[in-house]
């Protein structure tokens, strides 16, 4: 006997009696049955267009209430097509809408460029009895790491009270663009022209993929005189920064202060704004040799011991407009970058060319991506975890399960 499922409900429910809302079948060569209360039918409806009825749970809530969960995988949150779930109370026996949106669709992650539009929350819809909580999944949710865009879905626990009680994202992964990112600038009075510098820091920033999650930037400028121009957590995207650095102008100063602009970088711009587990990265951008070269050693063993990253540049145009031998900066700028040298430290001939370094530069720093600190690689991308999503229950281990895609590669 051949048995072909009929496409789910779309937009209109019939209730059960006492029992959970089925799917309803036909029997080749046979007139269509259904497990449904014909006598006595109740029609909940729902819009159309939200795909309402797609997934249907029965629900006992707090007190024993009943209710009907009713996933709209095409519901909108604002311009967004985020779906949704509706809760559709079971103890009136009359017809019409007496159903409520739990807007679940409105609910944001922090820290995460995240991507909710066709998500397709509602999707999955599975209930626990124990404690009257459900879970509501979209599986196609996804979060923007740099260019990329990774769909590994998420899922929504929702308690007795049909209040949100946690996320759950268990094929996310953390960013690899999740930077801490302190440009030490040097403005004093050497440098020439400043227009020159500061295109430079428009330019390497519009590289930087800056954004929740992802890249966060600050800059100090230093002289005589430490000034912190914007902190980290000031801008939350390039458009934000880039507007920022157009407005620095150059401080001046008689002196070159570069392990005092080091030193307040990471003791304090890292620390205002900066994020736990965040890379730490310190771009050291100057023209000559330090005024404080005493403290230049302790600043560099400090930055050591609080894992800060730093690249280091030389500009030589003061040294070569005058004709000066600029052995004994460069080897100093050496000591600033992080080893090896030869991907952290950089010389140009004057301001202008600091322009052509921008491309070797962003490489460079986002070749720290790759690979976690134990190791493995970033493997989950499109995991779209929530397809599926069960309550399990074991002698020690209770918890709810999502399932996915899970990605393997073969030697």
């Amino acid at each position: 006997m051949d048995w072909r499922p009929f496409p789910p409900p779309t937009h209109r429910l019939r209730e059960i009696g006492t029992s959970f809302p089925a799917t309803h079948y036909g029997i080749s060569g046979f007139r269509d049955c259904f497990n449904i209360d014909i006598k006595k039918p109740r029609i909940i409806k729902g819009p159309k267009q939200t795909q309402f009825g797609y997934t249907v749970q029965q629900h006992v809530a707090a007190g024993g209430e009943k209710w009907l969960l009713v996933g709209a995988p095409y519901e909108m949150t604002g311009t967004y097509q985020t779906g949704d779930v509706y809760k559709c109370a079971l103890s009136k026996r009359t017809n019409g809408n007496n159903c409520s949106k739990l807007n679940l669709g409105k609910i944001s992650l922090t820290n995460v460029s995240e991507r909710k539009d066709r998500m397709r929350l509602g999707m999955t819809l599975v209930s626990n009895p124990k404690d009257s909580s459900f879970v509501a999944c979209g599986p196609l949710w996804s979060y923007e790491c740099g260019s990329s865009y990774y769909s590994t879905g998420i899922c929504s626990k929702v308690n007795a009270s049909f209040k949100f009680s946690r996320t759950i994202i268990p094929a996310f992964q953390r960013c690899e663009t999740f930077m801490d990112i302190v440009i030490v600038l040097d403005g004093s009075n050497s440098i020439y022209p400043w227009y020159e510098v500061q295109d430079f820091l428009i330019n390497i920033l519009q590289k930087f993929h800056v954004g929740p999650g992802q890249i966060q930037v600050g800059v100090v400028q230093y002289g005589e005189k430490v000034v912190h121009e914007f902190q980290l957590s000031d801008y939350k995207s390039v458009e934000e920064v880039v507007k920022r650095a157009r407005s620095i102008d150059q401080r001046g100063g008689e002196e070159t202060n570069t392990a005092l602009g080091i030193s307040t970088a990471r003791s304090q711009a890292f620390k205002q704004g900066g994020r736990r587990g965040a890379k730490k990265v310190m771009i050291v951008i100057t023209d000559g040799e330090s005024h404080d070269s005493a403290d230049l050693q302790q600043a560099i063993e400090d930055s050591e011991k609080d894992g800060i990253t730093r690249y280091a540049i030389a500009v030589l145009g003061y040294y070569n407009r005058r004709g000066i031998n600029p052995e004994a900066f460069l080897n100093e700028i050496k000591y600033i970058a992080s080893d090896p040298d030869d991907k952290h430290f950089f010389n140009v001939t004057d301001e202008s060319a600091l322009k052509d370094i921008v491309d070797a530069l962003g490489e460079r720093i986002f070749s720290l991506e790759g690979t976690s600190k134990n190791g493995t690689a970033f493997g989950l991308q499109m995991s779209q975890a929530g397809f599926s999503a069960h309550n399990v229950e074991y002698q020690r281990v209770k918890g709810w399960r999502c399932a996915g895609f899970e990605w393997r590669t073969a030697g």
